[in-house]
């Protein structure tokens, strides 16, 4: 299975909501940078099924899906669509990109590059700009 089938195993089990499935795929001492260099990364799979469970208490409907990607040994590099409705009702579609290590077959590391500026922006319910809209799509 290649990493980015993991990778791909791995979003629909978020879009379908289960959490089980997707800390299933990795490692027990998995670093999350959810925002790299925006906010301090989460370390070990408890602490990534809290944040995870969080996020999806205000999730109605995920659409996460994955436009690009490049693999090279241990190593993926995905740019997709972070697009969600919060039980709120705002509808989010945020363009992203991430770097994701691999030991084996499971993710030992993931770093996650997002405006989050912007992400609050949208998830506040402001209108995005046509540019973005463009990317999101």
């Amino acid at each position: 299975m290649s990493r980015h089938e993991i990778f791909h195993a791995l979003v629909e089990a978020w879009n379908g909501g289960d959490v089980d499935a997707v800390l299933s795929l990795m490692t027990e001492t998995v670093v999350w940078h959810i925002a790299a260099a925006a906010i301090p990364p989460v370390s070990g799979k408890a602490a990534v099924r809290a944040v995870l469970a969080k996020l999806r208490s205000d999730m109605a409907e995920t659409r996460w899906r994955i436009l690009r990607h490049a693999e090279s040994a241990d190593l993926l590099f995905v740019e997709g669509v972070d697009a969600y409705r919060r039980t709120n009702g705002v509808e989010v579609a945020m363009p992203y990109a991430a770097v994701v290590e691999f030991e084996g077959n499971l993710i030992a590391s993931w770093r996650d590059y997002i405006d989050t500026r912007r992400m609050e922006s949208l998830r506040a319910g402001d209108t995005p700009p046509d540019y973005l809209c463009a990317l999101a799509t």
